[in-house]
């Protein structure tokens, strides 16, 4: 039996369904929607659900089938191609503003800041930088963290013409001289300043812009910031007419009567963001977006039901330098009518707090920071302490994959706070954050040894190819490939580089994934992640670390190469325990491991030793992801079991 109740909704997908599965008595399967324009038609029949998709014929390629649309309404990836020819990106969203002015935009150390006075912020930016003589096509360096201000002044930017460019943190001095060499103007947060002054301090540069993180703190929180930074000295900025502060900048708006809004053009630069990079010792990547770019992007997350609506609340914390900090938790929201909050502190203490006390209704970390965050709460709740988690509505975890086992432990400390469960998610800086996420309706599930990151968002065409560029069927794992309007313009500076990433139309990713027959899409990590044999076949190192994890008292693993000048090539296993064994117990189950990989290498392939971690593997504190870097010059306190007994053994690096 099914029938179909029309529901009327400007709730969320995510909380919509939650009340839809309260008539059907599950969270799982057993209702999902079809969103109309006019609201959602709600369809209880999981059983004619399945059979019109068993219905319907495949290909066998995912590129030609998309079959994650068959989750989506009719008109969904229609709706994000749709992007207006004509608009630039602040003419968008202050439709946007006003369309959802009685909700609030941003939350900054408690102090709201309505969308109308958003709204008259970026006016007072716009009007203020086109009298600094910021010109059209201009590019402008920022260096610093995500307050209300840097919201306003990027629209600004935006609006007049010019291009933000946020640029990593902690780059070397030669990669930010090379990064701003086309620029005059920069922008600095005060907390920052020590990063970047003998860069910014030179003469080509004839203004500084100083934007204090506390420009927008309610008092006393404020004069308590203000007070703390002076004593650490991050105020100590040049004096003269080169150094300007934002307050003063704003001052200048109203000397100018110009009109603001530049023509629209055409593929112009609107955000530049710079990619993270996985890769060992991988170099600075400034990603140009396009208006055309970031609006497609929005177009097709809107498009495909995720979790922002009008009352939703979303935690950001990372820098803007970050396409999910840009897009993911600040671009879709306010597009959505939802409030951003914004809190530029990223340690784990601070996370846990900002989860806990601020209660964000969505938020997003790597799998490392979540893991601090549920070893804390874990901790908490065995002390007895009742956390409700109830606000929970769109955890997700991304920017590194997270394995099933995690996820299934996560999801059962969620449900005992009264949350559902997290949401994995996968993107890109060079597709201006995320292409696929899990729905409540549609979750992979758990049969692969990789956690699934759900399902690709409308508006885009994905498929898995091999080293030859011929397209793989459905399970099959291969280099992921993407097509769409999101797609980044180009790596600022870097013609040579963005050759190799697009290539008619298509976006290397640089990802090994496979993509299943129902359209959910595994990412089992980088296709450079590998070790060469004599044959010419490569290993993965991830397989070898799946492999190690198959054990129940191995939480968490990385394997990496050891440079080597003999024939055998050599591998050392980053491992965190599961406990806390005695050292008979690690002698045992080292043998074992030694045993398993024995059977599972090639004979040219051998591990040298173990180096073990407390609680969790080493995360940068840059990219909030596991450390590769660091792990890999790691020289000593590897362990290994020689004749018998527990040794404790160093990394020649030299092959002396």
């Amino acid at each position: 039996m099914c029938f179909c109740l029309l529901v009327k909704t400007h709730s969320p997908f995510w909380h919509s369904l939650e009340c839809a599965n309260s008539l059907c008595g599950s969270k799982r399967s057993s209702a999902f929607f079809v969103r109309s324009r006019s609201g959602c038609a709600l369809f209880i029949c999981e059983e004619k659900r399945m059979q019109e998709q068993t219905e319907r014929k495949l290909t066998g390629y995912p590129s030609i089938d998309k079959p994650w649309l068959r989750y989506y309404d009719r008109d969904a990836d229609e709706r994000a191609r749709d992007i207006p020819e004509d608009k630039t990106l602040w003419d968008v969203f202050e439709e946007r503003l006003r369309k959802y002015s009685d909700y609030p935009a941003i939350e900054y150390f408690g102090r709201t800041i309505s969308r109308t006075e958003l709204i008259e912020n970026v006016y007072t930016w716009a009007s203020a930088l086109r009298h600094l003589g910021i010109k059209e096509d201009e590019i402008i360096p920022y260096y610093g963290v995500m307050t209300p201000d840097v919201c306003a002044m990027l629209f600004a930017l935006n609006m007049i013409g010019a291009c933000p460019y946020f640029l990593k943190l902690s780059m070397s001095p030669e990669a930010l001289e090379e990064e701003t060499r086309d620029s005059r103007i920069a922008i600095v947060s005060d907390i920052m300043w020590d990063k970047v002054s003998s860069e910014f301090s030179k003469d080509r540069f004839e203004k500084i812009i100083i934007l204090k993180i506390t420009d927008a703190m309610p008092a006393p929180t404020k004069q308590v910031v203000s007070f703390i930074s002076a004593l650490k000295g991050r105020s100590r900025i040049p004096h003269g007419k080169k150094y300007i502060s934002a307050t003063n900048v704003k001052k200048l708006a109203h000397h100018s009567s110009e009109s603001l809004k530049a023509k629209y053009v055409a593929g112009r630069f609107a955000i530049i963001t710079s990619s993270s990079g996985t890769t060992l010792d991988g170099i600075v990547k400034g990603v140009v977006a396009t208006n055309e770019s970031v609006l497609g992007q929005i177009l097709g997350a809107t498009s495909s039901d995720l979790p922002y609506a009008p009352g939703i609340r979303t935690l950001n914390h990372f820098p803007p330098t970050a396409a999910t900090s840009l897009n993911s938790l600040f671009f879709l929201p306010i597009y959505n009518g939802a409030t951003v909050i914004i809190d530029p502190r990223v340690s784990e203490d601070d996370f846990y707090n900002q989860l806990v006390k601020l209660k964000p209704n969505v938020a997003i970390n790597t799998s490392s920071m979540w893991e601090t965050f549920f070893k804390r709460l874990s901790g908490e709740i065995k002390e007895g302490k009742k956390i409700d988690l109830s606000h929970a509505k769109g955890w997700l975890v991304g920017g590194e994959g997270a394995d099933v086992k995690k996820l299934i432990k996560w999801d059962r400390i969620l449900q005992a706070c009264g949350a559902t469960c997290m949401y994995a998610a996968y993107g890109l800086s060079e597709t201006f954050s995320g292409i696929c996420i899990d729905r409540l309706d549609a979750r992979s599930g758990f049969a692969k040894s990789v956690a699934g990151v759900g399902l690709p968002i409308a508006g885009l065409i994905m498929g898995v190819f091999d080293k030859n560029g011929k397209e793989l069927p459905y399970n099959h794992r291969g280099e992921l490939r993407v097509k769409t309007k999101a797609a980044m313009r180009e790596y600022y500076h870097k013609p040579e580089l963005t050759a190799k990433t697009m290539v008619d139309g298509w976006l290397y990713t640089g990802d090994l994934a496979e993509i299943d027959e129902n359209g959910f899409v595994y990412i089992w990590g980088r296709c450079k992640d590998t070790v060469a044999l004599s044959d010419g076949r490569e290993i993965y190192l991830f397989d070898v670390a799946n492999k190690l994890k198959e054990k129940d008292y191995i939480d968490d693993a990385i394997v990496l190469p050891i440079p080597s000048q003999g024939k055998e090539k050599q591998l050392a296993a980053h491992i965190v325990w599961t406990d806390k064994p005695s050292d008979a117990e690690k002698i045992h189950r080292i043998e074992e491991l030694n045993e398993l990989l024995k059977d599972y290498l090639p004979d040219e392939l051998s591990i040298f030793g173990y180096a073990e971690h407390e609680g969790m593997l080493p995360y940068s504190p840059t990219t909030l992801k596991k450390d590769k870097n660091k792990m890999s010059k790691q020289s000593t306190g590897y362990m290994q079991v020689i004749d018998g007994h527990l040794r404790t053994i160093n990394v020649d690096i030299l092959g002396k």
